[in-house]
């Protein structure tokens, strides 16, 4: 709850404002980065698509090769996803492509991502595409299922925003 309250102070000082300045009409395909690309990133990536953007997934910190959370799983099956088939890659397996906007869930994702990619791509958080904006969505990663539930349905509802408005 410590980083909600810092990341909240900061966007209401404008730190994230750079985020939310977007040319979605030349936004072609979505790129969803989490963490660990189990939780959060692969529920965004099948709720995109679902809603008919074209989108993908991957982590910061992972290795690659492994399986969504099995919470994400049966979250993803209470709406109607079947997150079973998805496989967490590694940032470093992206290759970027004209129209891409990488979504990130957390300041500290859109920061690395700056890092890596050095201006050539466009960032955004997602939760700066809630009703209410924020500009962190929690990692429900080892928390309990209420709060995990909780998190991934703000990750639903920032890409169906987002979805609505690119489409």
């Amino acid at each position: 709850m410590l980083n909600t309250f810092i990341y909240g102070v900061k966007h209401n000082f404008g730190a994230f404002d750079k985020y939310q300045n977007i040319q979605l009409s030349k936004v072609r395909r979505l790129i969803f980065i989490c963490s660990g690309n189990i939780c959060r990133s692969p529920l965004a990536e099948y709720v995109a698509k679902k809603n008919g953007v074209e989108a993908i997934s991957f982590g910061l910190h992972c290795r690659g090769g492994d399986a969504a959370d099995i919470r994400a799983i049966n979250y993803g099956k209470t709406i109607n996803l079947d997150l079973s088939t998805h496989v967490t890659q590694n940032i470093a397996q992206y290759q970027p492509k004209e129209g891409d906007l990488l979504v990130g869930m957390e300041p500290k994702h859109a920061d690395e991502l700056e890092q890596i990619f050095n201006g050539k791509v466009s960032i955004t958080l997602a939760g700066l595409w809630l009703h209410k904006k924020q500009s962190y969505l929690h990692d429900p990663y080892g928390s309990g299922s209420i709060f995990f539930n909780y998190c991934e349905d703000q990750v639903v509802r920032a890409v169906e925003s987002l979805a609505k408005k690119i489409n």
